[in-house]
This record gives C-alpha cells, structure tokens and sequence, in this order.
C-alpha cells in the first residue's frame, strides 16, 4: 500500500470516528433545599483538592485537577467563598 492511499485511509478513519455523536448523561434531579444551607469551610475545600487526582479526565466544569493544584495561585479561599453553591 502506497502512502497516499494509507494516509487517505487513515483520514477517513479519524474523520468517521471523530464525528460520532454519543449520548451524555442525563444530569441527575435534586430536590431543592430549602432553609439555611451550611457554609462550605477551607478545610474542606483544601481536602477535596488533595483527592482529586492529577492527570485525570475533566468534569463538568472542563477544568483539569492540575489547575486547582497548581503551584502559582491558590484557589481554596476563592472556591470556598465563592458564591458557586
């Protein structure tokens, strides 16, 4: 097989493959809470941070564990004070 006809073959592979479109997820119903919600502490926030794994997949937000943990900010005040719950 000449290369024209392999890279042709490989083109149409990935351009197949690349323009699936799969079925996400429903995102899952909570009830709505009502009365006073409990304040998230910094102790929490830098715990769940020291859980997430680098590396990983992103979640829904699209940002990757290696940005929260990254040396040059420090996010666990903003995400705790944030007005995100």
């Amino acid at each position: 097989m000449d290369r024209r006809r392999a890279v042709k073959r490989w083109h149409g592979y990935f351009e197949e493959i690349s323009n699936v479109e799969f079925d996400h997820p429903a995102i899952p119903f909570a009830s709505p809470v009502y009365g006073p919600v409990q304040k998230i502490r910094v102790s929490e926030t830098e715990a769940a941070l020291r859980k997430m794994k680098s590396g990983k997949a992103t979640g829904p937000d699209d940002l990757p564990a290696d940005l929260w943990k990254s040396k040059g900010w420090c996010p666990t005040d903003w995400l705790t004070e944030s007005a995100l719950w």
